[in-house]
């Protein structure tokens, strides 16, 4: 009778241990899934630079040439994403930093960039880089080629602080023996660097050189934007999203780009 009484005894105790070891995997399973489920819910902050013609916000929605389709992307994917206006430089160092899901838009790939974050498929095409010059200046005008300008010590060219102009155009930049400047200032601010001569030439695309010489008016007639033939050609731009962006999240957007290339 003792012996049948401490074998009861003994499978209750195990059977107790048993439903506790389950209460405690039940309820680690259950809080596991619901953080899963509420980081799925969080949306996914999408970072801009106003920067027409390609970014802007109008009445609350991301507007643009590069800023329209990134909004729109996220639609057709059905990620919910909220809107964070910062410096492109500021941008890489959020994503980089992967404290939330968030995203910037156009991005050039690059190899330090990819060990922080992911890029999306390409989201657009760049056109080709050209400079923005005083038609006066002197210097310039002896100019033919960008590597001329590259190569010359006493040219100084202003470009983006913290901004990548692609893997090729990013190489011959690393080789320059010309003078590069990287103020914080705006693509208004460099433009208006180079009509006062503060610099002898600045980098854009020509949509938005042209867009930014207009905003100046009369005084903006002194300017002229110069292509070069050896310039490097137009190279694909990406969301670059930090790694708090699921794999399934980037599946669906990469869906949505590629049907639409």
């Amino acid at each position: 009778m003792v012996v049948t009484e401490n074998r009861v005894w003994f499978r209750f105790a195990h059977q107790q241990k048993f439903f506790r070891w389950y209460g405690v995997c039940h309820s680690l399973l259950v809080l596991y899934l619901l953080r899963a489920l509420t980081a799925a819910a969080d949306p996914v902050t999408l970072y801009y630079e106003n920067r027409p013609p390609f970014m802007v916000v109008e009445s609350g929605q991301l507007g643009g040439t590069e800023g329209r389709m990134a909004s729109d992307t996220f639609k057709a994917a059905g990620i919910e994403f909220k809107l964070s206006e910062a410096p492109v430089a500021r941008q890489v160092e959020m994503v980089g930093n992967n404290l939330e899901p968030s995203c910037a838009v156009g991005l050039y790939w690059t190899p330090a960039r990819a060990n922080l974050g992911k890029y999306s498929s390409p989201i657009f095409m760049s056109l080709v880089q050209d400079v923005v010059i005083r038609a006066d200046n002197p210097k310039m005008q002896l100019i033919n080629s960008m590597a001329e300008l590259l190569a010359t010590p006493s040219i100084s060219l202003v470009l983006r602080n913290g901004y990548s102009y692609g893997p090729k155009v990013d190489a011959l930049l690393e080789r320059a023996q010309a003078r590069l400047k990287r103020p914080p200032e705006n693509s208004h601010g460099r433009i208006k660097m180079v009509l006062e001569g503060m610099a002898d030439a600045a980098l854009f695309t020509p949509d938005e050189a042209g867009l930014q010489i207009s905003q100046f008016g009369a005084e903006g007639k002194a300017l002229t934007v110069r292509h070069f033939a050896d310039t490097p050609p137009g190279e694909p731009r990406h969301l670059y999203c930090s790694k708090s962006v699921d794999d399934v999240t980037m599946s669906r957007l990469n869906a949505v780009l590629k049907n639409r290339q």
